[in-house]
């Protein structure tokens, strides 16, 4: 498998791909971490011979889910419901509803469809519709029909599954956040965007961002019982709070930040991490 570390790995390997195939299937280490980079790709796809100002709303849609030419599967550990199966199949059958549109869709563990949904699909990728793309992840090849493995461009890629190096540049930005967010709870909502700005758009970026917070609420925490931290982490409004509050402040920091890989819109988890650290704010006292 091709080591990819970041972005740039992903996109010099993309980049050579001149004309799209009607399917790939991308045989991955790891469905989270592999997500945001293939669906970078449905936008490579999406984006082919379509304006900049086009490029433009089109990526604001499909960062924030909102895209209906990008439909996204996720089957369940037990496989995909009839209701599901219907939808998707409905999809690969309609097109775009603008000229010469692309449409995309994604099977994230494509392993886990049963013998039967496998063969439904099977039958589109043997008689592809035009400016229709398929793109399968994996975890597990060996659990894939050959035939569908035939019908496809297999890219194998092996994710670096280490953390994010921390942006430094972060930490000022993010210390206002808090800081607003311990004193204006739910306010903050409104204001979020001043914070988070482009980071918002981006899976990556976002990540980055809640390590920062990750690890300011760690170094506090580290402060506050005499262990080993970094001052530059450290926000001195935290020190007003006990230890139990900080507890739970970075126990909400670390459930969310696992959630940021996975299908789900970045504003709507921002929204939850500042109603859900209101809710610990509002039940406690300094």
């Amino acid at each position: 498998m091709t080591k990819i570390v970041n972005l740039i790995d992903f996109e010099n390997i993309t980049s050579n791909i001149t004309s799209f195939s009607h399917a790939y299937l991308f045989n991955v280490n790891s469905l989270e971490v592999a997500f945001p980079y293939i669906k970078d790709f449905a936008k490579k796809i999406i984006f082919e011979n379509i304006s900049n100002e086009e490029k433009e709303l089109i990526s604001y849609q499909i960062n924030h889910d909102e895209f209906d030419d990008l439909y996204v599967v996720n089957p369940s550990t037990i496989g995909i419901s009839t209701s599901e199966i219907t939808k998707l199949l409905d999809y690969m059958e309609t097109k775009s509803l603008r000229e010469n549109g692309r449409r995309v869709y994604i099977i994230y563990g494509f392993e886990r469809l049963t013998r039967e949904v496998s063969n439904k699909i099977l039958k589109f990728l043997e008689e592809p519709s035009d400016n229709i793309y398929a793109l399968l992840m994996t975890e597990n090849m060996d659990r894939i029909l050959s035939t569908i493995i035939s019908r496809c461009q297999t890219i194998n890629l092996n994710f670096s599954l280490s953390d994010n190096t921390i942006d430094d540049e972060n930490i000022p930005n993010l210390k206002k956040f808090f800081e607003f967010l311990l004193s204006h709870k739910k306010e903050t909502i409104a204001y979020e965007n001043n914070y988070f700005k482009d980071a918002l758009t981006d899976r990556i970026k976002f990540d980055n961002y809640f390590a920062v917070l990750e690890k300011m609420i760690s170094n506090s925490i580290n402060k506050m019982i005499g262990g080993t931290y970094e001052e530059k982490y450290c926000l001195n409004q935290l020190n007003e709070y006990d230890l139990s509050l900080l507890i739970n402040f970075l126990n909400i920091t670390n459930k969310l930040k696992g959630l940021i890989k996975k299908n789900i819109n970045l504003n709507l988890l921002l929204d939850r991490y500042i109603i859900e650290v209101t809710k610990e704010l509002e039940g406690c006292k300094k």
